[in-house]
């Protein structure tokens, strides 16, 4: 089983507007990431998190939210917003 986690940082203020992009952006892709945005850590930080039997079906998912029209439609707003990231790979060893 692989983790993913795809971390934005966001403009200072944007943090909600980026949540509701996001959440919009995934609604109907299949396996829908959980959006997790900071306690601690870097401010402004909102992570997109789901989990995947392989690399590859991680790699189909990307590609099929990347092909939706919900992302297409909240990708140039979420330019304004999103100032930075990294990507995230994990092996779960233990649930």
């Amino acid at each position: 089983m692989i983790l993913v986690r795809i971390l934005f940082q966001v403009r200072q203020g944007h943090i909600r507007q980026a949540v509701e992009g996001m959440k919009q952006a995934t609604a109907n892709v299949p396996n829908r990431p959980r959006i997790l945005t900071d306690l601690s850590g870097p401010m402004n930080t909102m992570v997109m998190e789901t989990r995947f039997e392989s690399l590859a079906a991680a790699e189909q998912w990307r590609n099929a939210l990347f092909a939706s029209q919900e992302f297409k439609d909240n990708a140039d707003v979420g330019n304004d917003w999103i100032v930075g990231g990294a990507n995230e790979f994990y092996t779960i060893e233990q649930e």
